[in-house]
C-alpha cells in the first residue's frame, strides 16, 4: 500500500508541475503576442498551481524561459512555495503522513 501512495504522489507532482509549466509557456505567448486584454492565465492561477505542488516546474521555467524573472511576488514566493512542496514530498514518501502536526 505504501508504494502505491508513493506512486500517485510522484506521479501528482510530476503532472502539476507539468500543467505549471504549461500555464507559464501560454502565458509568455499571449504577453509575447500583444494580446494584454485577452490573457485567461493570471498569476493567481500560477500560484494556486504552485501551492499545489507545482511550484518547482514554475520556478525552473521561469529561468529557461526567460519570464517573469523581474516580478517580485514570483521570484519570493515561488521559491517558498518550492520548499513547503518538497517537505510535504519527503514526508508523504518516507510515510509520515502526519507532516502538518507540529509536535
Amino acid at each position: 500500500m505504501r508504494t502505491f501512495i508513493s506512486i500517485v504522489v510522484i506521479v501528482y507532482f510530476v503532472a502539476i508541475n507539468f500543467y505549471g509549466i504549461l500555464m507559464l509557456h501560454f502565458q509568455k505567448k499571449a504577453r509575447e503576442d500583444g494580446d494584454e486584454e485577452n490573457i485567461t492565465i493570471g498569476d493567481s492561477r500560477l500560484f494556486i498551481a504552485g501551492l499545489l505542488g507545482g511550484a518547482t516546474g514554475i520556478f525552473v521555467f521561469m529561468f529557461i524561459f526567460k519570464y517573469r524573472l523581474k516580478s517580485f511576488l514570483m521570484m519570493v514566493f515561488m521559491p517558498v512555495l518550492v520548499a513547503v512542496n518538497v517537505y510535504i514530498m519527503i514526508s508523504v514518501l518516507t510515510g509520515n503522513y502526519n507532516f502538518l502536526s507540529l509536535k
